[in-house]
């Protein structure tokens, strides 16, 4: 029986690379944080993991609700696609104002592409993009560390249509990528960049430049939707989409940002608490995977967790915070204090949500 072989050809080219796509989510199949509104004026990521919004001045005056969508391209094998809709017009785009949708990627995972050197790699882009406009439209490659930024212009042919797009970024011999856990390189879609954003296309260039003059204002119109999906960013040229399957894809989107969320099936339960008081409770919560850093920690709201104790007696929290112990990369001390004096101290006791769509989250982004 005959052996089949694969060329180094082959996989020089990524076409059978498992984990060749750099981006996280690009299917924007994870959507941990919901529906996101009223995004503008300060960096804030979108309803799907892992990309943001950021801006310039924070003058700006563009805002947007963003929302996880099934308006996907035909053929792609895509479900999901990130809507960013324009809720409040950018009527004027000033020189310092900038509205723009990134992914950061962490700087220890791009070693390979040997930056600073001369034998720095070529990426491919490839993505799936829906505009309300048509004509030229900019994507960039920003590198942090060495402060540098590379503009690629695609060009859009019919507005409000899917439509397909590849561009090239060369390697940077005298770029700089640390071996650290910040952001090594950051893909940006700027939606509006004024002029101290702009720069001559196709050519890696000093600064923080994500557009040319030619970059259109897609937010002049509160009927403008954009919609992205299948975002792929590969070593040498690009390949089909690699398809990921949701675990996996949750696994990693979870090393930046991790949301623990009651369900409308009424599973409520979040750990185990112990009372180190008669009004007090502590929760050591495990993180599913290590994260990024120690993390920083949200809620819905002050009411959003309970606890249950002995008969399975209820009792309302008076809001969830860091324990003395803080958090790890691994995981976190939660204290919470109630009204009452209902606990023996070192009894045990449920710690759980109080109704649907309540959540606690840990923050660890880039």
């Amino acid at each position: 029986m005959a052996i089949s072989t694969i060329g180094a050809s082959a996989l020089d080219s990524g076409v059978s690379q498992l984990g060749k796509n750099l981006i996280i989510n690009g299917a924007m199949t994870v959507a941990q944080r919901g529906s996101v509104s009223g995004i503008g004026g300060s960096q804030t990521y979108t309803t799907c993991d892992r990309f943001k919004l950021f801006f310039g001045t924070g003058s700006e005056q563009g805002r947007v609700t963003t929302t996880q969508d099934t308006d996907v391209p035909s053929g792609g094998g895509f479900s999901s696609s990130l809507k960013i809709d324009c809720t409040t017009a950018e009527s004027a785009v000033a020189s310092g104002e900038l509205f723009a949708l990134s992914q950061d990627i962490e700087a220890q995972n791009l070693q390979h592409l040997l930056y600073g050197n001369a034998a720095a790699k070529t990426l491919a882009l490839s993505f799936w993009f829906k505009s309300p406009k048509s004509g030229t439209h900019c994507v960039a490659l920003r590198q942090p560390d060495g402060s540098r930024s590379y503009v690629r212009e695609f060009t859009v042919a019919s507005a409000d249509t899917w439509e397909k797009h590849t561009v090239t970024f060369s390697g940077d011999a005298s770029g700089t990528i640390n071996n650290d856990t910040g952001a090594g390189l950051s893909v940006v879609w700027p939606l509006v960049a004024g002029s101290d954003f702009q720069v001559t296309a196709d050519q890696w260039a000093a600064g923080s430049d994500y557009a040319t003059s030619n970059q259109q204002n897609l937010l002049d119109n509160t009927a403008n939707n954009i919609y992205i999906t299948g975002v792929q960013l590969e070593v040498g040229i690009a390949t089909d989409f690699e398809h990921e399957d949701y675990g996996t894809t949750l696994a990693k989107a979870q090393r930046y940002y991790f949301r623990r969320s009651a369900d409308a099936s009424g599973n409520y339960q979040i750990g185990l608490a112990y009372f180190y008081g008669t009004n007090a409770g502590r929760m050591i919560l495990q993180f599913p995977v290590e994260m990024r850093s120690s993390p920083s920690f949200s809620k819905k709201d002050t009411t959003v967790t309970q606890f249950k104790y002995g008969g399975l007696s209820t009792v309302a929290g008076s809001g969830p915070g860091l324990g003395g112990d803080g958090a790890s990369t691994w995981g976190a001390t939660i204290a919470e204090g109630v009204a009452t004096t209902p606990f023996t101290t070192g009894d045990v006791g449920n710690w759980e949500f109080v109704a649907d769509g309540d959540w606690i989250a840990f923050d660890a982004e880039l």
